[in-house]
């Protein structure tokens, strides 16, 4: 047998965790372009459907009624990009398992290896940028979001103990704390193809948004409060600089503003032209003052005692309204 020159892809499987589909988007697909590359991404058929752990796809949730899946949990995806150029190899590996080094020289070894090796690599920023603009269309920043394991509290509860036998007398219910997943819908999942299609990304103040639903998820407050006071203020002075930069304002000017004060701006909010009853709805004036009350109080006074879950939440959805509200009217959207 002689080489032959074959048209080629490189594939990478990328796993993540908490991301849940509507049923009719089992072995949906993706296609955009990144860094100049075809990339095609693909979510795992309904057929591969299976039970227990290590599966790719697995139904939560289904219509009691003839048992038909409504909502699958997606552990992994796949990513496929398009090489240019095709490869010329021995036409044995065709039929053969992958990397039979003993039927290439050296020097192809190392440009075989390299090829796949960088376009690896481009694979898995794509799938970064992917996970990024799916987040941020279907507002759910706990998908594929890292998760800290604290040392101490999974112990398996307490006991009531007799103190000279230490025999167990008693234990009362084990609290489990359950997380809600909302599944990607199909219509956010057109969403998140025009996006990629447009080659449009998140705002970074929705990164920021993000990042602080996680240090709430794994019970890191004080990192949540501090995080989200960041997504609100580079949202609220991104208002104003979009403005001045329309103008071509004086660098300087610009620089005044970056140090101008958070609740200032915030009342100067309500005196600019743009001002109306859909800015109004948006802005929760109230909570957005005691998000900055207690940034405040953690970043000066170290006062963290005060913080607790259900205000976070309030103050989170506050955020939330007001990030995509702005980006909306700036046209980030």
């Amino acid at each position: 047998m002689g080489n032959v020159n074959v048209a080629v892809n490189v594939t990478s499987q990328f796993s993540l965790d908490r991301f849940q589909i509507t049923s009719g988007l089992a072995g949906a697909k993706h296609e955009f372009i990144f860094d100049e590359r075809p990339i095609t991404l693909s979510l795992p058929p309904a057929e591969l459907e299976g039970r227990g752990i290590d599966v790719p796809i697995m139904c939560v949730k289904w219509q009691s009624e003839g048992m038909v899946p409504l909502e699958y949990r997606v552990s992994v995806v796949d990513l496929a990009i398009e090489l240019a150029e095709p490869v010329d190899i021995p036409e044995e590996l065709l039929g053969l398992p992958p990397s039979q080094r003993n039927l290439l020289d050296k020097d192809k070894i190392g440009k075989l290896d390299t090829l796949t090796q960088e376009a690896g690599d481009t694979l898995k920023r794509a799938f970064e940028h992917w996970l990024r603009v799916l987040r941020w269309k279907s507002r759910t920043g706990s998908i594929g979001e890292p998760q800290i394991k604290y040392a101490g509290p999974d112990g398996g509860g307490s006991f009531l103990t007799e103190r000279a036998t230490q025999k167990r007398l008693w234990r009362p219910p084990h609290r489990i704390r359950a997380t809600l997943e909302k599944a990607v819908t199909s219509m956010e999942w057109d969403a998140v193809q025009v996006a990629l299609s447009s080659n449009k990304q998140p705002p970074v103040w929705i990164d920021f948004l993000f990042e602080a639903r996680m240090r709430m998820n794994n019970e890191d407050r004080v990192g949540g409060v501090l995080t989200l006071a960041i997504a609100f203020e580079v949202s609220l002075r991104k208002i104003f600089s979009a403005e001045l930069e329309k103008l071509n304002a004086d660098p300087a000017v610009l620089a005044v503003l970056d140090v101008a004060n958070l609740r200032a701006l915030l009342t100067w909010l309500k005196k600019t032209r743009a001002w109306n009853g859909d800015w109004e709805d948006a802005t929760e004036f109230s909570t957005l003052h005691k998000l900055m009350d207690y940034r405040d109080g953690v970043m000066h006074m170290a006062k963290v005692e005060r913080l607790n879950d259900a205000e976070l939440r309030s103050m989170y959805a506050a955020v939330e309204k007001f990030a995509y509200f702005t980006s909306r009217v700036l046209g980030l959207d």
